[in-house]
């Protein structure tokens, strides 16, 4: 990679205006980008399993998500390690995390200059325009804060191909830290070794010192997996990834995202190839990582986490040549400034909802969970266990007790003996692997689903179909975002054989009731529930019929929802909402104390913490008949 310091093209002012305002570009880009960070300040429920392992390896129970299981349940080994000594020094995890993720952000913006210098010259301001756009993307910053590691690996990348670009033996090991970084650190270090190898047309010094001081680093890390976890890759890769066509088809999907939201479908793009032939040695080099890159995650099928998380670490790189095809192909000046103007437009407005949107879905999700666990903790005082789909802030704060990652990230049972999958269980997640089997073996005693009392993701899906899960677990509720917040309580142990017996298109029909209920589609809705109750065997799953009687008392048929749920209540005694709904049916409509009594002494049984807040809203609603 050599640079390129001669081309007149580069200088769209003249050279004592440019570099000053290249300076001033750069500081703009780094204002940019606190400016986001500040707004967009929030943490990724991921970040939490990463701060639950360095918890756990302070208090001395080693690298472990359970204490007694060594499972490598994370992919940022360095990242951990920074967390780690950043507690050990007195900081908490997450303020920790977002400074060290925010630094790194302005240090990627710093070397973003330094390779735009490297491409566009010392004369030029496109190293300080490289810099304004790169602060001005909302998934750069979004991410950066966000308490992973990808503001890190992102600077590790940048400061690689710099360093190499300077044919400084300090890439080397600076290609070490992106790859303990994140494991995508070793198409880095392979990417430059060919590239060397292939360009020089032999082994080089350079190629040979290079090699040597990767491995020596990196071999003893190796080492240490194998003897620890017992294998090389992570558990999430297994859980994470299947190689089939599903899997490059959401790799598409992800990256085609990318390119509407950032590079207008690829038009932005479609200067620099018209130029290939006037592309230095640099641009060449940039470009073909890129692509090795861009393969490599559609290959695995993109990322769960939206935001464009994986097109972060190669943002730089793509600012810079998408700026050099600008210059060199629209020529004038005027015309340069207007294009890249325009891609600036461009990325402040397309991605903004789609990354405002999962940003706020992202914080309810923490909160929601945040709160349930600490709802949980106030009324169970005992070593309860939990499974869970989304692992992050339920499992930190449980850090003692056993959590079951239900989509198996945690868990190497789940990543690497998951269940046939069942084609009928058709969803939008991408994390399709589970093992319900193994699950109801260890009996947890309680299952948070990440959207409370529904089954959403293939794994709580599953579940519905073993006849133990259907009548050892009941919900119990807590109140609290304006709304009742339910998880599934062991009531009964699980006993007998497991196995699927239960027909996949009755948690289908559930799961439809329960959407088409909440869109007030009730037609629908009862149709779809009914179709559930006739394909539940006995004993049938009282909820089902719960939502029926729900049905009834929307379409205001109170006769027949308090027959319902008079039924319900003889069919199972651990359904709360049955008698939450009866006790206000027999205080505030029958008037019958006594039966009303009778539903809030059950009600203090199962959720003794729900009864004052239903009394003093009897309260209230009797003032309102009154008045």
């Amino acid at each position: 990679m050599s640079t390129n310091h001669s081309n007149d093209s580069y200088i769209l002012l003249s050279p004592k205006i440019s570099i000053r305002l290249s300076s001033l570009l750069l500081v703009l880009g780094i204002v940019a980008h606190i400016a986001l960070v500040v707004y967009f300040d929030f943490t990724q429920d991921d970040a939490y399993i990463t701060f639950r392992y360095a918890a756990n390896f302070i208090n001395g129970d080693g690298l472990v998500y359970n204490i007694g299981e060594q499972v490598e349940g994370y992919t940022n080994f360095l990242w951990l390690i920074l967390m780690i000594l950043g507690r050990l020094a007195g900081v908490d995890y997450i303020i920790f995390s977002k400074i060290i993720g925010t630094l790194c952000g302005v240090g990627t913006i710093f070397f973003t200059y330094l390779l735009g210098k490297n491409i566009f010259g010392n004369k030029s301001c496109l190293p300080g325009l490289s810099c304004l756009v790169l602060g001005s993307v909302y998934s750069f910053a979004y991410w950066a804060v966000s308490g992973l590691e990808t503001g890190a690996f992102t600077l590790a990348v940048a400061a690689s191909f710099y360093l190499y670009s300077r044919k400084s033996l300090l890439a080397a090991a600076v290609v070490v830290l992106a790859t303990l970084l994140r494991p995508e650190g070793g198409l880095v270090f392979g990417f430059i070794l060919l590239y060397e190898i292939l360009g020089a047309k032999k082994v080089t010094g350079y190629g040979k010192t290079f090699l040597a001081v990767y491995l020596l680093a990196i071999l003893p890390f190796l080492l240490f997996k194998i003897h620890y976890f017992g294998g090389l890759l992570p558990n999430p890769f297994y859980a994470k990834t299947s190689f089939d066509i599903s899997q490059l088809s959401n790799g598409l999907v992800y990256s085609g995202q990318f390119f509407w939201h950032y590079l207008g479908a690829g038009l932005f793009l479609i200067p620099l190839l018209l130029v290939i032939r006037k592309w230095t040695s640099s641009i060449r080099a940039v470009v073909l990582f890129l692509i090795v890159y861009i393969l490599y995650i559609i290959i695995i099928g993109g990322d769960v986490l939206k935001v464009h998380r994986f097109f972060v670490p190669i943002l730089p790189l793509m600012i810079l040549v998408t700026l050099f095809g600008l210059v060199i192909f629209l020529k004038k000046r005027y015309l340069i400034w207007l294009g890249a103007f325009f891609l600036l437009g461009w990325q402040l407005y397309f991605p903004r909802q789609h990354v405002i949107s999962f940003h706020h879905s992202e914080k309810m999700l923490v909160k929601n969970m945040d709160e349930m666990i600490i709802n949980l903790l106030a009324v169970d005082h005992s070593d309860f266990s939990l499974a869970v789909s989304t692992v992050g802030i339920a499992g930190y704060r449980l850090i003692g007790h056993r959590v079951i990652d239900l989509l198996g990230l945690t868990d190497s049972t789940i990543a690497r003996h998951p269940e046939e999958p069942i084609d009928k269980l058709s969803t939008t997640w991408k994390e399709t692997k589970y093992n319900s089997k193994y699950v109801l073996s260890l009996q947890p005693d309680y299952i948070l689903f990440s959207t409370a009392l529904k089954p959403s993701a293939p794994a709580e899906r599953a579940l519905f179909l073993y006849p133990q899960f259907l009548n050892s677990y009941r919900t119990i509720g807590f109140v609290y975002g304006g709304a009742i917040n339910d998880i599934y309580k062991r009531f009964h142990p699980v006993t007998g054989e497991l196995k699927r017996t239960i027909d996949p298109e009755f948690v289908q029909s559930y799961n439809s009731g329960l959407n088409q209920m909440r869109a007030g589609r009730l037609q629908a809705s009862s149709a779809s529930f009914q179709k559930a109750w006739s394909l539940c065997p006995e004993p049938k799953y009282p909820y089902v019929l719960y939502h029926l009687a729900r049905l009834e008392m929307m379409k205001k048929n109170y006769r027949d929802y308090y027959q319902m749920l008079n039924e319900l209540v003889k069919r199972d005694s651990l359904i709360y909402y049955a008698y939450k709904d009866l006790l206000l049916l027999e205080a505030n409509l029958y008037n019958n104390p006594d039966k009303a009594a009778e539903y809030r002494e059950r009600l203090l049984a199962l959720v003794p913490w729900y009864v004052p807040g239903l009394d003093s809203f009897i309260i209230e609603s009797r003032k309102r008949i009154n008045k």
